[in-house]
């Protein structure tokens, strides 16, 4: 089932070309990475597919009434409470229970507050809220910036898992070296930057 279809789109700025008479559908239990250099569009290509940029040109659809996840490149968490505390209070907005499997296997650092915390340390937690659940459509901005080969492979596990119950995701990363045990498809946005 297609969970989001995008015929004929086009999107430029100025001169730079994000994407040109693009058409896709992003199906259910599927992975999509963006490819590209910094600065290429891979974001801009993610808030199209959210519906947070209008298009020059084409459409989008998006299924009904689905559960979204999003993480930014960067958020500055300047939370003044430990991890633990703050993760619960936004879960309880979230409507979502605590996985205390999936925190543990993430290892923040659960000792200090999340203001001092690593960049590392607060993209875990970022990707903690958009990856626990069962969400049905997860956009990743550059998730592995700041995170070490362990940590990367337990997002790939997580990531894994929510393909097999069939959540469709969207990961934009300049990273080539990652999804090797994942089926996946690639769009490489540098190429609409060459036309």
């Amino acid at each position: 089932m297609s969970l989001i279809e995008i015929k004929e789109a086009s999107k430029r700025y100025g001169d730079k070309i994000i994407i040109d008479n693009f058409t896709k559908s992003f199906q259910r239990g599927s992975l999509t990475v963006l490819r590209g250099k910094n600065g290429s569009g891979k974001t801009t290509f993610l808030k199209i597919c959210m519906e947070r940029v209008k298009l020059d040109k084409g459409y989008i659809k998006t299924a009904g009434r689905l559960k979204c996840r999003y993480m930014p490149d960067y958020v500055e968490l300047p939370y003044q409470e430990k991890p633990m505390k703050f993760i619960e209070w936004m879960l309880s907005i979230l409507k979502i229970e605590l996985d205390l499997k999936f925190l543990s296997e993430l290892e923040i650092d659960l000792t200090h507050t999340v203001d001092i915390l690593s960049k590392g340390n607060k993209q875990k937690i970022l990707l903690y809220f958009a990856l626990v659940g069962c969400p049905d459509l997860v956009f990743l901005d550059e998730p592995f910036t700041a995170l070490d080969a362990k940590s990367i492979k337990c997002i790939e596990k997580r990531l894994g898992e929510l393909i097999k119950q069939g959540a469709c995701i969207i990961v934009s990363s300049h990273e080539k070296n990652l999804f090797k045990s994942i089926d996946h498809e690639v769009i490489n946005i540098d190429e609409f930057n060459a036309l």
